[in-house]
């Protein structure tokens, strides 16, 4: 009887990690995904309080065939997205996401994108973030986000009279 309760002590001791790993993995995939819900929206006052204090956003794009980089602290990107004064409203569905948690402080989410407006993919890419829980077993602030993205390949215009 000794055995059989040692064996079930030593499962629940092992599983209950898993079992909270899993729930903190899908609360980070929803602080991303609502961070995502709120910034095709334009709700940047919602996506300037789902960014830590002294946040990076980093964006590495093509186009027309050549690459470029942008480097901006959370503030510089609001303040940049707010002064849009036509910003397009989109979704970013993500897929085949990845979420890492180390020490129960730091997560980080990679996932595939494609930005759709008005039904259509205007882009896709690959999402990075890096986000700390605040306060502990608190909420998961995106700390660092980097993506790639890639315009989506246009269909060359038919030859004329087809």
């Amino acid at each position: 009887m000794k055995h059989v309760f040692a064996v079930c002590l030593l499962v629940v001791a092992v599983a209950a990690p898993a079992f909270a790993q899993s729930s903190d993995k899908k609360a980070v995939q929803d602080s991303v995904e609502r961070f995502l819900l709120s910034l095709g929206d334009h709700e940047f006052d919602k996506v300037a309080a789902d960014l830590a204090p002294k946040a990076i956003v980093i964006i590495a794009r093509e186009r027309d065939g050549a690459w470029s980089n942008s480097f901006q602290t959370g503030d510089e990107w609001i303040a940049a997205l707010k002064k849009n004064p036509n910003p397009a409203t989109f979704r970013e569905p993500l897929t085949n996401v990845v979420v890492t948690i180390d020490s129960d402080r730091l997560a980080y989410l990679r996932a595939d994108f494609q930005i759709m407006r008005e039904g259509k993919a205007v882009s896709h890419g690959v999402d990075h973030f890096t986000l700390v829980r605040d306060p502990p077993g608190g909420r998961w602030p995106l700390s660092h986000s980097h993506r790639f993205r890639l315009a989506v390949e246009r269909p060359a215009d038919p030859p004329p009279g087809r």
